[in-house]
């Protein structure tokens, strides 16, 4: 069934286009992959936009868009189309969308970037990601593009976008991570939400003696397990604490790091709460489980809602990861997925902006963005009238009361921590699940790693107030 969001005019959401979930969607470097829930809502006709990308009279601009591939085929022919409808827009710029696997997209970017047949791309953000490739003077400045434009993009999406200073994407899609969860096995078992984690161990333990998988989590790719200590970082030492850590004001080996890792990286993985080997299970095995109905929870973020409706024939909710007794209560992580970047290297620029201008108009944003890919972009969006899923309704809802941006909420941390801090981490969690590694060990070399990017001025500086 689908709902219809008539109450206000407009609302304060968060993202831009397709493009950022297909890119990154990881807000700290995993794949989304979300359903379409129709390939044409209604009301959605696109026009197309006045303005040339190129000086002489009939010529037409032509560059190469690379992004992240979608898991999903339906997923991938959708977002083609959507730049066959650029393209017959605007008969002067034409855009060849190139899609690769997301690994294989971070492991040759530089070197694709350096040979200069990449136009637009779509990336992580943040220090670790997007940082790098700006460092490297590989992506263009996009200010004159905002000033040219006006893009209505909040200001801390932009900031998130911005390293030394030089506005170097546009934001993707705000995310929130949580834990989805099947209702009818919630509700055959009188369970409700847990609000503390010693009720949702209870819940957790008992799946787990009926022989259920608890919590759908998979490691291999490693970077789930970031998103997971996002968690319980958070809940422990509130939006304040991860702000002191961030900007080297505290320890990243504290009593309260070694317990958000202890936590679910120890404790739960000896409880049985997993899949067998949750390293030697991939992101699209663990969903799949949830989705079979061989696992209650699938810990992940919203960026999976459209996919998720599309392949369950059961209700889903969402919850964020409960309070832990000692800490500063429930701050679920939120924050940009990826963004989109124009290479420096690019020969057509102007071409790359005003493909970039029609993915953030309103018309474009609300039938591709919202109402089919079920993404939430940072911009004030005219939602009036959209018909989406009950469960995207409720992410909605939840993520639009504040964009993500205030101190309701926490963060996704490898979204802002350097590349070398994240290496370390992505590597220390399958460590210390598999036992070879103790909590504290880990968090002794996260500091260490942190401290190493701080001096290299690769970590974020507190804003002058």
């Amino acid at each position: 069934m689908q709902h219809s969001i008539t109450t206000g005019a407009r609302l304060a959401v968060a993202g831009t286009a397709l493009a950022f979930a297909l890119a990154a969607c990881t807000s700290s470097g995993g794949p989304a992959t979300p359903k379409p829930q129709s390939a044409e809502p209604a009301g959605s006709e696109v026009a197309a936009t006045d303005g040339g990308a190129s000086s002489e009279p009939g010529a037409v601009a032509e560059i190469t868009f690379l992004v992240g591939i979608a898991e999903d085929p339906e997923i991938d022919e959708l977002a083609q189309q959507q730049i066959e409808e650029f393209n017959a827009t605007h008969p002067n710029v034409q855009v060849t969308r190139e899609a690769l696997d997301n690994d294989q997209l971070r492991t040759i970017i530089q070197t694709r970037l350096d040979s200069g047949d990449v136009d637009v791309f779509g990336y992580d953000t943040g220090p670790g990601f997007g940082g790098v490739l700006a460092r490297a003077g590989l992506v263009a400045d996009l200010g004159p593009a905002y000033d040219q434009f006006s893009w209505p993009i909040f200001d801390w999406a932009k900031a998130r976008c911005t390293y030394s200073g030089v506005v170097s994407c546009i934001p993707g899609a705000v995310e929130e991570v949580g834990i989805y969860y099947n209702k009818s096995m919630f509700d055959e078992r009188g369970f409700e939400e847990p609000q503390t984690l010693a009720e949702m161990t209870e819940i957790l333990d008992a799946f787990a003696a009926e022989g259920i998988t608890p919590l759908a989590f998979g490691n291999q790719p490693q970077w789930p397990a970031g998103h997971q200590f996002s968690m319980t970082l958070s809940n422990l030492v509130g939006r304040e604490g991860l702000d002191a850590k961030l900007y080297g004001e505290s320890p990243w080996n504290d009593a309260a790091t070694v317990q958000a890792i202890d936590i679910y990286f120890r404790q739960f993985q000896e409880a049985g709460y997993f899949p067998r080997d949750p390293n030697a299970v991939t992101y699209e095995d663990a969903n799949a489980l949830f989705y079979a109905g061989d696992a209650a929870m699938l810990p992940t973020g919203t960026w999976l809602v459209a996919e998720i409706t599309d392949n369950t024939d059961f209700e889903v909710g969402f919850f964020p990861f409960p309070a832990i007794e000692g800490g500063e209560g429930v701050f679920p992580p939120a924050g940009l997925g990826g963004g989109l970047f124009v290479a420096e290297a690019s020969d057509d620029k102007e071409a790359a902006f005003e493909f970039l201008n029609w993915l953030q108009s309103d018309e474009v944003v609300r039938k591709w963005s919202l109402q089919t890919f079920n993404v939430i972009p940072a911009q004030e969006i005219d939602i009036e009238g959209l018909e989406v899923s009950p469960l995207f309704e409720s992410v909605l809802g939840d993520l639009a009361q504040s964009s993500g941006e205030t101190s309701d909420f926490g963060y996704n941390i490898d979204v802002l921590t350097p590349a070398n801090f994240n290496d370390e981490m992505f590597t220390g969690f399958q460590e210390v699940l598999n036992g070879t590694r103790t909590p504290q060990e880990l968090a002794d070399a996260l500091d260490a790693a942190y401290k190493e990017a701080a001096e290299r001025g690769e970590t974020l500086e507190r804003p002058e107030e």
